[in-house]
């Protein structure tokens, strides 16, 4: 006689095993209840009177929405509320409406301003200046005024935030965002160079 062997925790189909009938079909575990036909995707479990499929998707990778850890999912059923088979990006934060990734804009200007050096060697602003032609219009501007003149001749760096670069913004008609991008490509010349 045949009986059909499954897990004690999850109730899963594990095995097949003849066995004789005079001993009894009374093994723990076991059921005379044929199981379904395996199933893509699917566990066949039984459900202390019949088998039924419960999806499979343990060693899927899933992201919880909240966090964005990576987990592997280790338990039978669908795939909980909170995770998602979706693969987060950098700024991603979940949308619940959509049921999807959507990038945080805000976070993303947060961290791209966060990549902005604050000071620049005053080498590495006179080099930048001169690759773009702005090098000797500074310098008349900072000739008119002698503490830029110090600050321009005898300081080892240049901070963003300084009157010296707040001027300079302003006299040259330079955005906020040329003068985070003047700091950023400046930076890249190389000290020593």
């Amino acid at each position: 006689m045949k009986i059909y062997k499954y897990n004690i925790q999850t109730k899963e189909f594990l095995e097949e095993l003849e066995i004789n009938e005079a001993y009894g079909t009374n093994l723990p575990f076991t059921t005379t209840v044929k199981p379904l036909a395996k199933k893509e995707g699917f566990a066949i479990c039984f459900n202390d009177t019949k088998w039924e499929y419960v999806e499979d998707n343990r060693n899927k990778t899933i992201y919880v929405k909240d966090t964005k850890e990576e987990l592997k999912i280790d338990y039978l059923g669908k795939i909980k509320d909170e995770h998602t088979l979706l693969v987060p990006k950098q700024f991603d934060k979940w949308d619940e409406i959509s049921k999807n990734w959507i990038e945080d804009i805000e976070l993303k200007k947060e961290y791209e301003k966060s990549l902005i050096p604050k000071t620049i060697t005053l080498r590495q602003a006179r080099l930048y200046l001169l690759s773009i032609g702005l090098l000797d219009d500074l310098e008349n501007i900072i000739n008119q005024n002698r503490a830029y003149q110090i600050e321009w001749e005898y300081a080892n760096q240049i901070e963003k935030e300084s009157p010296l670069v707040s001027i300079m913004g302003q006299t040259l008609v330079l955005t906020s965002s040329d003068i985070d991008n003047m700091f950023m490509e400046a930076s890249k010349i190389w000290h020593n160079n």
